[in-house]
């Protein structure tokens, strides 16, 4: 299989036509008629991970978020984003990313988080298919709690908005960050918004109206390696996760 092929794949079930306009989702480094070896899936393209990619073998990188977001009008070797490009061409590796276009596509990550969480996806959360509404059922937030750290991990660490005291029925969940979506949740019925980065201001608008769990932006997103993982080795492609990735927060056990 080629590059252009890989990207064709991924492309077919995530289809990049659904990536939001500011997004930069698609190939970022690499000839797209190299033949694809081992594939380094990670959530973000750092140092570490290109180092892991050399150390495995791998000659192509799937990341969720893209390496290239913005515009460059430089390229040093003295600057993070120069010397892993730099590298990358030298060692002749691909990146490809996939970012809003796997948050916004049916059986994307917004569904697969959904899935781990026990929950029913009802529709999309926004018009442009970010985020999932669901249906589920928890006699307090307590319980939804632990269900979320079973499926996130125990020690991600949460910040709780504190909603009405009663079972919690629908659920919305936008992995990543949409701190900026609460009204769109609250609009929608939900008791209970899972999602990452909500800002102090979106936390005083739903005080008192609906549950909100800021999982973070990093263990929110991260089962995208899982996600994505499976989806090519079901496709024959020899798939490892990269274990160098990690949150770039640090928390410290006070308040």
């Amino acid at each position: 299989m080629k590059v252009r092929e890989l990207l064709e794949l991924v492309d077919e079930a995530f289809p990049l036509s659904l990536a939001l306009d500011w997004d930069n989702s698609g190939m970022q480094v690499g000839d797209p008629e190299d033949e694809v070896g081992r594939v380094l899936v990670c959530l973000d393209v750092s140092g570490n991970v290109v180092a892991e990619a050399l150390k495995f073998g791998c000659n192509v990188i799937v990341s969720h978020h893209p390496l290239i977001f913005r515009g460059i009008r430089s390229l040093r070797r003295d600057e993070t984003l120069g010397r892993i490009l730099f590298r990358l061409v030298e060692s002749g590796i691909s990146v490809l990313s996939f970012h809003t276009n796997v948050d916004a596509a049916e059986g994307g990550l917004a569904d697969f988080v959904a899935h781990l969480l026990g929950l029913e996806v009802e529709g999309p959360l926004t018009s442009e298919g970010i985020g999932r509404v669901c249906r589920g059922s928890f006699s307090n937030i307590d319980e939804l709690v632990g269900k979320i750290k079973g499926a996130l991990g125990k020690d991600v660490p949460l910040r709780l908005v504190e909603g009405p005291f009663a079972p919690i029925e629908r659920v919305a969940v936008c992995p990543g960050s949409g701190g900026d979506l609460i009204g769109e949740a609250f609009s929608k019925g939900v008791q209970c918004y899972i999602t990452g980065d909500v800002k102090y201001h979106a936390a005083q608008e739903a005080l008192g109206r609906m549950w909100v769990v800021d999982a973070g932006h990093y263990h929110t997103e991260l089962p995208f390696c899982s996600l994505m993982a499976s989806f090519l080795e079901d496709r024959g492609l020899d798939c490892v996760v990269a274990e160098s990735q990690k949150n770039p927060f640090r928390y410290t056990g006070g308040m």
